[in-house]
């Protein structure tokens, strides 16, 4: 990479996140207030997951490719670029702590509940796709407890058997096909560590939630979750 093409992108990056960075996320923030999140508190830490996906790859990327340049722009360069990420994992870390605290403070919020569209005939729904997702080895748990996590009142949360990328792609599918609110979009990686454990029964990682689906190499046209909600859509018409 040439050294004036690495110049701008590093510039770039520093204004999102360190320059300007009240501008730019404030902007994100205007945004859904005028979609209806003026009827509840600002609070910053629930928009930096959204806002911090959008560059932190990038920036890991820019990272690795110039790794063997030693000269001394080159590493003035790095040093720059890794106080972003230092700065991008410090609130994003923050964020996971504020939602734990909220969590145990006052229970299950909106801002991590499966927001199901109205127009769903929601029992016929929920079995439909727990039926799926256990016909196709994705998930380990009975109907029983899957069924409470549209409740809210879940105590364990739910074995995904696929990768991080199938749970990640299958979240993104039921909100762009509708079948979960729009407003779930700011918040499915949330949903996702709040819900789901990985197969080996630990907690999803919140950085690689924001990344993995940025780089799609591993999902082929014909991954089981496409499938499912291929099948979801036969049933449901929205």
């Amino acid at each position: 990479m040439k050294k004036e093409e690495l110049k701008q992108l590093v510039e770039y990056f520093e204004d999102r996140i360190l320059n300007n960075f009240e501008k730019h996320f404030s902007s994100l923030v205007l945004e859904d207030f005028y979609d209806g999140g003026f009827e509840e508190r600002i609070k910053d830490e629930f928009f930096y997951e959204e806002y911090f996906s959008q560059y932190e790859q990038n920036i890991i990327n820019l990272l690795l490719q110039i790794e063997n340049e030693t000269s001394s722009e080159f590493i003035d360069f790095k040093l720059r670029l890794i106080k972003l990420k230092r700065i991008i994992d410090t609130r994003l870390l923050s964020s996971e702590i504020e939602m734990k605290q909220d969590l145990l403070k006052t229970g299950n919020k909106r801002n991590t509940q499966f927001l199901l569209n109205q127009n769903l005939d929601k029992e016929i729904f929920i079995k439909k796709v727990y039926d799926l997702l256990l016909i196709n080895k994705l998930i380990d748990c009975s109907y029983v407890e899957f069924r409470t996590h549209f409740d809210n009142t879940w105590e364990g949360k739910i074995k995904w058997l696929g990768t991080i990328l199938q749970i990640t792609n299958f979240i993104t599918l039921l909100i762009e096909n509708n079948y979960l609110l729009d407003e779930t979009k700011r918040f499915k990686n949330k949903l996702i560590l709040t819900h789901f454990n990985n197969s080996k029964g630990e907690q999803f990682i919140s950085n690689r939630l924001s990344s993995v689906f940025s780089d799609k190499k591993d999902m082929t046209f014909d991954d089981i979750t496409n499938d499912i909600l291929d099948e979801l859509s036969i049933t449901f018409h929205l």
